[in-house]
């Protein structure tokens, strides 16, 4: 995004933007882990007596339902999302 398109943007506009971001971001970096997971256990499932499962053999994050995502944890009210988005500009030199 360039620094005019940022600027241009209401609050709403960035926070949409920046969540997007995010949730791509992170897609793709479990994407890559999961790949990751598949082929070790490929590889160990021919040196091992019991079948072994991808979540068995290299558990990730994701997996545990229980834990809480940082995002939930810290839900902002609109007043405090205003206030940073605000600083933000200032910090920029708006």
């Amino acid at each position: 995004m360039s620094y005019d398109d940022f600027c241009k943007c209401t609050y709403d506009e960035f926070e949409s933007i920046s969540k997007s971001w995010l949730e791509m971001y992170q897609g793709q970096n479990r994407d890559a882990w999961e790949r990751a997971r598949i082929v070790a256990t490929i590889a160990i499932q021919p040196h091992v007596k019991k079948k072994i499962t991808p979540h068995q053999l290299m558990p990730l994050p994701w997996d545990k339902k229980k834990e809480i995502l940082r995002s939930e944890a810290q839900e902002l009210t609109a007043e405090d999302k205003r206030k940073r988005f605000v600083e933000v500009v200032h910090r920029l030199g708006n």
